[in-house]
């Protein structure tokens, strides 16, 4: 992305959305209810701001599709509501516009209130296709129940279920979607259910059907049965399988000199032991700053590169403001600040192709020369999808898994603001990247062994096996 705007002053991060919380901020006091005439307010602003914003807000459903799903968000309305109907109202209207990047942030008291209450339902599930299965209990007299099929909680069809959390949820491929209801499903169930002291669950195996309970526990005690879920920070690390080959499992790309201090001391590991394959895992990836994405490819290729054929970018009052207001911040002077401002003012409503320079930034030649193999899945975002693609068309690895999360060719790098009355986040793509193919095939990054039709082979497992059978050469 680093080269990407190069003839703009200054650089930036492109965030996905699973790294959306972290823009959380200051929090409504409880109770806070608002008119009808305010959510409309609220609703046409946040409509008008992304219609600003974003290079083709459209592009996957109409304004007037839009505009009756508003209405119909609207009508039902014939009292104040608290910050989560008001949410209830917002996320559906977005979901609509497919985006990953567009989106709403549940409100803060909401999530407070959840993950303060000793009733959550504590769970891991499985979603696809519709339907939800049981993943993990943390019960020892239930283990045996996983991957059987849920039919209903507390007498609540799965259907239903379902179709409550998808409309909330922002994407553009069903199974991103789905991944995203996986992720968070403690605070998406309850966004249409109720917290219960106890939880009765109708789960199905074929013909058999039985049915398991399940008492409401609080965040801490869940916290003591799955200590993962506390704090877990493990952006990325280097594991050695064998004499041969190692897996770097990287999950976050976050902090840019701490990857590099990381990348530097991998490779001597790998390079010391002689390790000539390594595979990269980045099915838990959500994306992030893209320059790391930059810094990995040149640990591991020799040519120069752009991990996009094309960036188009919205000029709007709210992008120049955005854009002053950080380089204000990287200390620009107020010359330098007034002809960035002078620049984008004169392209005001336009979109602004940036064409990138194909290049190398870090490393004059890569650490490693053995074979590269990438594990990719429907958890693969935003700037790791674009690391995928950019693999794919430079030929720099292998590809094994299912196809990504994220569209290869997509809107992203999104712009934060707060609706005016209920203060609630929301968040806008405003740039459009072509993948380095110049090909937008409405889809995700298609890997070049698909575990479907391996049998459902673990991604993982199939790398070993190409690797233990030098298969693809």
């Amino acid at each position: 992305m680093k080269r990407l705007v190069k003839n703009i002053l200054f650089t930036f991060l492109v965030f996905s959305l699973c790294l959306i919380t972290a823009y959380a901020n200051n929090t409504e006091e409880k109770e806070n209810v608002y008119s009808k005439n305010q959510v409309k307010e609220d609703i046409e602003f946040m409509i008008k701001t992304m219609e600003d914003v974003h290079p083709n807000l459209y592009f996957k459903v109409s304004k007037e599709d839009i505009k009756k799903e508003i209405d119909e968000q609207l009508k039902e309305i014939d009292k104040p509501i608290n910050s989560i109907d008001v949410y209830r109202k917002c996320a559906p209207i977005i979901s609509k516009l497919q985006d990953g990047h567009t989106s709403i942030q549940l409100p803060q008291d909401y999530i407070e209130k959840i993950t303060a209450s000793d009733k959550i339902l504590y769970m891991d599930v499985e979603i696809e296709d519709g339907k939800m299965y049981i993943k993990n209990t943390y019960k020892k007299e239930y283990q045996k129940y996983k991957g059987w099929m849920i039919e209903s909680i507390n007498d609540k069809d799965s259907s239903k279920i379902y179709n409550e959390m998808s409309k909330y949820i922002s994407g553009s491929l069903k199974p991103f979607k789905e991944c995203c209801m996986e992720n968070n499903f403690i605070l998406n169930y309850y966004i249409d259910n109720e917290l219960k002291d106890e939880y009765i669950i109708k789960i199905k195996k074929d013909t058999e059907e039985e049915i398991i309970k399940l008492k409401g526990i609080s965040k801490e005690e869940a916290d003591k049965i799955n200590p993962k879920n506390k704090n877990n920070k493990d952006y990325y690390r280097y594991e050695k399988l064998n004499d041969n080959t190692g897996v770097i499992t990287f999950n976050v790309f976050a902090d840019l000199d701490k990857f590099k201090v990381f990348l530097d001391k991998t490779f001597e590991e790998i390079n010391k032991d002689n390790i000539n394959n390594l595979i990269v895992d980045l099915r838990k990836n959500g994306g992030g700053n893209s320059q790391l994405g930059d810094l990995l490819i040149e640990y591991i290729y020799d040519g120069n590169y752009a991990q996009a054929n094309r960036c188009d970018i919205k000029i709007s009052n709210e992008i120049i403001k955005y854009y002053s207001d950080l380089a204000k911040e990287k200390g620009a002077s107020e010359e330098e600040i007034k002809q960035l401002k002078d620049e984008y003012s004169k392209m005001l409503g336009q979109i602004y192709m940036q064409k990138p320079v194909v290049s190398r930034d870090y490393l004059d030649k890569p650490k490693f020369k053995g074979d590269v193999y990438f594990l990719i899945g429907r958890n693969t975002f935003s700037s790791a999808v674009m690391l995928s693609s950019t693999v794919k068309d430079y030929k720099m690895g292998y590809l094994i898994g299912e196809e990504t999360g994220g569209l290869a060719t997509n809107y992203g790098d999104i712009y934060g603001f707060k609706l005016p009355n209920t203060g609630l986040d929301a968040f806008v793509s405003h740039k459009y990247f072509v993948r380095p193919n110049g090909l937008d095939t409405g889809r995700g990054v298609i890997p070049d062994y698909d575990i479907k039709d391996l049998g459902g082979m673990d991604a993982l497992g199939v790398a070993l096996d190409i690797i233990k059978n030098k298969l693809g050469k």
